[in-house]
């Protein structure tokens, strides 16, 4: 091998159409017999298949007409989430299964498919489609389509009006439904807390009837009391040891007046023993000392000791002598008259002396039990106040909840109106379900598309499967690459009659069957389809309105 033969060899070995035209007309038949098999199966297929109609009804997504500043709806769910809701509902077997037999859907499934099929077939045909408005993000639903699909118009728009009716009845039973609820639940709410309410007022008046005597509130009062009582207190023993000093003196004079005997004093005419009268100078100079000085004094102080003690030597020297003198004093009678009548004067004030002083003392334990009931009280009283704080911070807590729950149960009042009355966002039938004219499935356009792809592909497949398969050598480029060398002289090929005559038919053929198969498919197309003339028109006014057209 030369180095002319591997520079033959790379300029033979790149891109020759020759080749490819000879190969096509070689393996014509290859690719025209099954491309033909496609395109025939799949143009049967599209008018094969059974057209399906879809009617429609579009639903407004209405907004709220009040102003959401002056009345909230208690439905805050997004629109789009409130169709997803309302189509589970609609949708439940027990609604398609009474479309199914009211409307004689599926005459002949009913009788061999089970329920479930059914159910299943049905929810296939229903489309429901959402259309938004704005970004991607923040979509916002405006308004939604109900359709459904059936091999008959009548029924399509039948159960597509069925649907959008049950559509717009489920959402204002919805609506209303959740309106109720909501207002029974906070009427529900309110009559407990009322009731709890109602026994926080009745604890409290409880508690306070039950401690009415250390109530707080009453606390100056009882302290005022207390002063008052303590002040009474003071005033009885002063009187009691005013009357008791005196008692001791009747008991001087009276003894002084049964012995007839001693100085008499200027009262009751009796002696007074030197004690006595130091006690009453002691007590003058007392007087005359508060007047200037107050008790904490030291004088003050100094006084009041001696006059206790000149009291008890007093006190002394009267036992002494009560008891040298013990005899009986109503068995005495003195011998002068005028001492006699002061005996029994001093007698009739020693009783009453006695009387007053019983009296005074009874009245002092009483004073002394009431002071000790009302520190008592006092002492109570914080108790009963953190008591008393407790549950009116209970009280006030609740009644606080009722008044907000009060104020949000007349909010849903107005919300409950206002979905009853249809004020609030609500579904709008824009465009009800009318009978369609066109089929909305199978697309034929598109399955002659695909069919037609599909049998180009399966033709020009096939015609390079055979070629592959195919060994033989046909050209000289195939034998020089086969014997690595080129051959000494090529001998084309003699055409004789038999091949121009063979050739023709081919070419007849060639020619006759695309023209049968295009006759053929105008016709199913006039026949299963469209009239061709209606076709015709409704090209011309597309391509007019696209100004493709030169005229």
């Amino acid at each position: 091998m030369t180095a002319d033969f591997f520079e033959q060899e790379e300029e033979t070995s790149s891109f020759d159409f020759r080749q490819i035209i000879s190969i096509a007309k070689r393996r014509f038949f290859y690719f025209l017999i099954p491309a033909a098999l496609a395109g025939i199966i799949a143009f049967f297929a599209a008018f094969a298949l059974p057209s399906r109609y879809e009617s429609a009804a579009t639903v407004l997504v209405e907004s709220q007409q009040i102003p959401t500043e002056l009345v909230q709806s208690t439905v805050t769910s997004n629109p789009n989430q409130r169709i997803k809701v309302i189509q589970q509902r609609v949708m439940t077997r027990n609604n398609l299964l009474q479309i199914i037999d009211k409307y004689s859907v599926f005459t002949e499934e009913r009788k061999r498919l089970s329920v479930t099929k059914l159910i299943e077939e049905m929810q296939s045909l229903i489309n429901i489609s959402v259309i938004t408005a704005g970004s991607k993000r923040q979509a916002q639903t405006i308004a939604f389509k109900v359709g459904f699909q059936h091999e008959s118009p009548t029924v399509a728009a039948k159960v597509a009006n069925e649907l959008v009716t049950l559509f717009l009845s489920e959402n204002v039973k919805t609506r209303t439904a959740r309106a109720s609820e909501t207002t029974e639940f906070l009427e529900q709410e309110a009559l407990k807390l009322k009731k709890r309410l109602v026994e926080a007022e009745e604890a409290i008046s409880n508690y306070k009837r039950d401690n009415s005597d250390s109530l707080p509130e009453h606390l100056n009062l009882r302290l005022s009391r207390l002063e008052s009582t303590k002040a009474e207190i003071k005033a009885l023993e002063q009187r009691i040891t005013a009357l008791q000093d005196e008692r001791r003196y009747l008991d001087v004079e009276l003894n002084a007046a049964l012995a007839g005997d001693g100085p008499i004093s200027s009262e009751t005419g009796v002696e007074k023993t030197e004690t006595e009268e130091e006690l009453d100078r002691l007590k003058k100079a007392l007087i005359d000392a508060s007047i200037n000085l107050t008790d904490a004094h030291p004088n003050i102080k100094s006084l009041k000791r001696r006059i206790a003690a000149t009291e008890a030597k007093l006190e002394e020297e009267r036992k002494e002598a009560q008891e040298d003198n013990d005899i009986d004093r109503t068995s005495l009678t003195p011998a002068n008259p005028k001492a006699k009548r002061l005996v029994e004067k001093l007698n009739i004030r020693i009783a009453s002396n006695d009387n007053s002083i019983a009296k005074y003392r009874e009245e002092l334990v009483a004073l002394r039990k009431k002071t000790t009931e009302i520190e008592e009280r006092i002492i109570k009283t914080p108790e009963i106040e953190r008591g008393l704080i407790t549950l009116t911070r209970t009280h006030r807590e609740i009644f606080q909840k009722y008044t907000e729950l009060e104020a949000k149960q007349g909010k849903a009042r107005l919300a409950q109106n206002l979905e009853e009355e249809k004020k609030a966002e609500r579904f709008i039938l824009l465009e009800p379900p009318v009978v369609p004219t066109e089929p909305v499935w199978p697309n034929r356009l598109k399955i002659f598309g695909i069919g037609g792809f599909l049998a180009f592909a399966s033709g020009i497949g096939t015609a390079l499967l055979v070629e592959l398969i195919d060994r033989r050598i046909r050209t000289a480029s195939e034998l020089e690459k086969l014997l690595k060398h080129p051959p000494l002289a090529s001998i084309p090929y003699i055409k004789t009659h038999r091949d121009v005559k063979k050739k023709r038919y081919k070419l007849g053929l060639v020619l006759l069957l695309p023209t049968l198969l295009g006759i053929g498919g105008l016709f199913a197309i006039h026949i299963a389809y469209k009239p061709l003339d209606v076709l015709f028109y409704r090209t011309w006014v597309y391509l007019d309105k696209l100004n493709i057209l030169p005229f």
